[in-house]
């Protein structure tokens, strides 16, 4: 599934917090959340899982951005030798091809050969099987980092369990949030549940708007205008975070045809206005574009400069982002939209000092790259 997201616009362009507890902070307003503490039957299995090794992988899509905004530009390797992206600026969304993969300790007191199954669960329905990745588990020395509880290791030993990876391998047709979790069941039915586990949404909504409409009104030759604002919004769902982009289409010309002619300032006299006389100016909460360097290789075009005036000229439009001005570039993050956030943008146009028409068959393309 293709994870990018483009607006093309002519006239007219337009984080979720989840709290486990509630908490209000005011005169005469509190809440409460409950407390559960259980006694184990004997029988039931064991499972605790080591929370420090839970890893993500992208998929065909999301791994372009993973490659950028992850601690390094390639993939880390676990405690368990598997492969994994860290991208601190990624929310709790998975789409269809990314993987998570979780590690527990599965045992039993009476053995673990009593074990029958151990099984990833989505909402307490089973999504796949997990595999015993180390079979020779000291519970005394080997489990330091497992949320194990000490009074279900005091009667095991080497005999009784093992360590598992359990693979979430996300579906397309999965949606909304999801709670992931393992469950482990004894051949007499006896079933454990993992104390801890992921609350994930699948396969978000993108949507990105922009707000108002570009227009420069009538100009004359050789001036240099600006156009009013305009608001690019990222309003998908879940948090999703949004990698913003902007080119333009070669020319604006007339669509009338006829008589409109403009001399440009690549010296190619059309009846249109080419794509390099229009520059653009972005401001989003305390950064803005006036900065860009073109500094962060891999995120667009390395020719999207600020100049002088702190404009930035855009780029020809092809459908790849590698020819896209990123809209603030000089700042690893700074032209990052998470969910409900906008920036703005105005444009600046050099009319070419000889050029007479009405120039509005052409677009500005907005991109965004999930992260």
């Amino acid at each position: 599934m293709n994870r990018i997201l483009s607006l093309s616009v002519m006239a007219l362009l337009v984080f979720s917090v989840i709290a486990i507890v509630p908490l209000v902070i005011a005169e005469g307003a509190d809440v409460d959340g409950g407390v559960d503490v259980g006694v184990d039957s004997d029988d039931e299995p064991v499972v605790c899982q080591d929370s420090t090794q839970r890893s993500w992988y992208p998929n065909d899509q999301t791994i372009k951005t993973a490659e950028i905004y992850a601690s390094g530009p390639t993939p880390d390797t676990n405690d368990y030798g598997a492969s994994f992206y860290d991208v601190p600026a990624r929310g709790s969304y998975v789409f269809a091809g990314e993987t998570i993969t979780y590690y527990v300790y599965a045992a039993h007191e009476s053995g673990k050969e009593n074990i029958e199954d151990v099984t990833l669960t989505k909402d307490g329905v089973g999504v796949g099987n997990c595999a015993v990745i180390n079979d020779t588990v000291d519970p005394a020395t080997d489990l330091d980092e497992f949320s194990c509880n000490p009074a279900d290791l005091d009667d095991l030993d080497s005999n009784d369990g093992d360590i598992y990876a359990c693979v979430l391998v996300v579906q397309g047709g999965w949606s909304g949030s999801a709670e992931i979790s393992v469950e482990v069941v004894d051949e007499d039915g006896n079933v454990g549940q993992l104390g801890s586990s992921d609350l994930l949404t699948m396969n978000p909504d993108l949507s990105v708007t922009l707000t108002g409409s570009v227009s420069f009104g009538t100009v004359e030759e050789g001036d240099t205008v600006t156009s009013n604002s305009v608001f690019l919004n990222n309003v998908g769902s879940e948090g999703v975070v949004m990698d913003m982009y902007i080119g333009s289409d070669d020319y604006f010309t007339d669509p009338s045809g006829g008589t409109a002619v403009c001399a440009n300032d690549n010296g190619v006299t059309t009846n249109g206005i080419h794509f390099g006389q229009f520059s653009y100016y972005a401001t989003k909460g305390s950064v803005d574009s006036g900065d860009n360097d073109g500094v962060f290789f891999g995120l667009g075009t390395i020719d999207c400069i600020a100049n002088s005036d702190e404009y930035t000229n855009l780029t020809s439009y092809s459908g790849d982002l590698d020819d896209d001005c990123r809209i603030i570039n000089h700042l690893e993050e700074g032209s990052l939209l998470t969910q409900g956030q906008s920036m703005s943008l105005t444009f600046q146009l050099d009319v070419p000092d000889t050029c007479e028409g009405s120039f509005t068959d052409g677009k500005f393309h907005f991109t965004g790259r999930v992260v």
